[in-house]
């Protein structure tokens, strides 16, 4: 699809349809058009058919009043209340709208005109507009084989400006960055976990890193078997496919280096305790931690951030095959600590135990963050709305800015010494579950994975309720939705 910038009067130009915001009961940069189409939103208030609250929207046809054929108005909400992931929501609305009922395949935008409370700056809600329209426009179509003619598609939507400048024509191309780098994501989420092997996760990325001019390195078995990466091997032993081991650089200008370490779990059956029916049906997105390492590191090379970072990812599936690891086995990972495995479908935290270990003592980085779908607990507690985040406090403070200006919702778990001692084990160095069966979930899981950090500066972010969905909303559809992508990179935009 394409996205354009056109310098016009928005009275004056050509469309198919023409979307616009208003607030409630304020028609607000609306004005104009509604005087020229014989105050039909003014009046739709004043009945209070329409009166511009957020998830309200108004069709009018201008009876060649202007030059668009059409009009969708989208309900903003209070003025003071504007943000402008309410307008990226918004047009992620109004753009399916065009596409799915008014049949619509260009469009013609101003929504971002609208104030919003952050006094935003026009280059910021283009930028967020773009977004918006390209992600609520996302379908996962690859293996639809029936009614393909009856699927409709936009072509091309267009963000009228009074004057194009660069730093507009900046926004848009920052917008296609993040959005597309987002769907890239939810298309890795969304694969079967038959077709997304580790090896095919790993010649994706080997094409992609090729493609952005990333640095890649791919250990096979016999490699990961060299490095005496132990944690990931166990985890791999019950599947027929074998695991991968992935380390990415991008580097970029900056003295400082980080590493973002991604769980690559491509299906998780739980292993031999194994999951039920109904747990497993979102299990191909369980490496959803890997898909989004890969897909920051791609945003970051294509936006050419002034930054250094690395990629680990480790790539396996857990199933319980004949020569599955077993409950009560203890296992030796890469820095000659050894896990008591309690429970074979806390595998996530083994096969991490062993990246995390790689990142700092061979990179080096200055800070690590791994991202993993690691806690049906975190579910629990925050839903789909956050994801958990565990770590040292810099970092932690660091992702809270960034989340406030990403829209990517966060919140912060304790990592109180309490917390460490519930994985401590009799037999092993630690124990892959916590000793209180149900019991604060999450941040034991962090626990066992700061056992695997020395001395770096490291969070851990549980991404478990947010990297997929099983309802559509105003930007995602069900499935992977490529949560992260917005967070990590205002994350990395900031770090030094």
């Amino acid at each position: 699809m394409k996205i354009n910038l056109k310098e016009s009067k928005i009275e004056s130009i050509e469309t198919e349809l023409l979307i616009i915001g208003t607030y409630e009961n304020d028609v607000g940069t609306a004005k104009k058009i509604d005087e020229k189409t014989g105050n039909e939103i003014t009046k739709s208030m004043k009945k209070k058919e329409f009166n511009g609250e957020y998830g309200q929207i108004k069709i009018i046809n201008t009876a060649g009043k202007i030059k668009a054929k059409n009009i969708l108005v989208l309900g903003l909400g209070k003025k003071e209340n504007v943000t402008v992931m309410i307008l990226k929501k918004a047009i992620g609305i109004g753009s399916r709208i065009a596409r799915d009922i008014l049949g619509a395949k260009e469009f013609t935008t101003t929504l971002h005109s609208n104030e919003t409370k952050e006094k935003n700056s026009l280059a910021e809600k283009i930028q967020a507009v773009t977004e918006g329209i390209l992600l609520g426009n996302y379908q996962f179509l690859k293996y639809k084989t029936q009614g393909l003619d009856k699927i409709k598609k936009l072509n091309e939507a267009i963000i009228v400006v009074d004057k194009k400048e660069k730093e507009y024509e900046k926004a848009v191309e920052k917008g296609k960055i993040i959005a597309e780098s987002t769907i890239f994501v939810r298309d890795l989420v969304n694969e079967p976990g038959s077709e997304l092997t580790p090896e095919v996760f790993a010649k994706i990325a080997e094409k992609e890193a090729k493609k952005y001019g990333i640095k890649i390195t791919v250990l096979n078995k016999k490699e990961i078997e060299k490095k005496k990466l132990y944690g990931l091997l166990a985890v791999s032993r019950g599947s027929i496919n074998d695991p991968r081991f992935l380390i990415l650089e991008y580097k970029g200008n900056s003295k400082k280096s980080l590493a973002l370490v991604g769980k690559g779990v491509t299906f998780d059956s739980g292993g031999l305790d194994l999951k039920s029916a109904k747990g497993m049906e979102t299990m191909k997105g369980d490496m959803g931690g890997a898909a989004t390492t890969l897909g920051a590191i791609i945003a970051a090379a294509r936006l050419k951030l002034p930054v250094h970072i690395y990629g680990v990812i480790g790539l396996t599936e857990n199933m319980p095959g004949r020569n599955a690891y077993k409950p009560g086995d203890v296992v030796k990972t890469y820095n000659g600590k050894t896990i008591e495995v309690l429970n074979t479908d806390a595998e996530g935290r083994v096969t991490l135990a062993d990246s995390l270990t790689y990142a700092e003592k061979n990179l080096k980085p200055d800070v690590i963050i791994d991202l993993a779908t690691l806690t049906g607990a975190c579910v629990v507690a925050l839903g789909s709305v956050a994801a958990a985040v565990v770590g040292d406090e810099k970092i932690v403070d660091k992702l809270k800015e960034a989340s406030k200006t990403s829209g990517e919702k966060i919140w912060e778990l304790p990592l109180w010494q309490e917390y460490l001692d519930q994985v401590k084990s009799d037999i092993a160095d630690v124990r892959n579950i916590g000793l209180y069966a149900g019991e604060a979930g999450t941040i034991t899981a962090a626990a066992f994975l700061k056992n695997f950090i020395d001395k770096t500066p490291w969070a851990h972010i549980d991404i478990a309720g947010t990297a997929f969905t099983n309802e559509e909303k105003e930007l995602t559809k069900k499935g992977g939705t490529g949560w992260g992508i917005n967070l990590l990179t205002s994350f990395l935009e900031k770090w030094k």
